[in-house]
């Protein structure tokens, strides 16, 4: 983010979440809007993830029903490795929240 001015109060957040699976790791991103700013828009509730609409989804992070979802990691050399698993864990797949993107509304 080249700039984040903590005098705007109201805008568009970008938010990156991380996952990670052994050396298999991937991303979404989503926006928020609002008048919240910094570390309050890091604290994301894993079960929220389920009705997202992401800006990016290169995992294919997707809702399975019955409160399961897959999501596709990737490594170095370019192997995935697909994930299945209740809603309930995804938290513990989780390594980075970071804002990577702020627009005034």
């Amino acid at each position: 983010m080249e700039n984040y001015d903590q005098n705007i109060s109201r805008g568009v957040h970008t938010i990156k979440v991380t996952f990670q699976s052994f050396e298999f790791k991937g991303f979404v991103t989503y926006e928020v809007g609002g008048n919240c700013k910094g570390a309050e828009l890091l604290q994301v509730d894993p079960d929220d993830f389920y009705d997202k609409t992401f800006k990016e989804n290169p995992i294919k992070l997707k809702d399975l029903g019955d409160d399961w979802y897959s999501m596709e990691l990737t490594n170095e050399d370019g192997d995935t490795c697909l994930i299945e698993d209740e809603w309930d864990s995804i938290g513990e797949n989780v390594i980075g929240i970071e804002l990577i993107d702020f627009v005034e509304e």
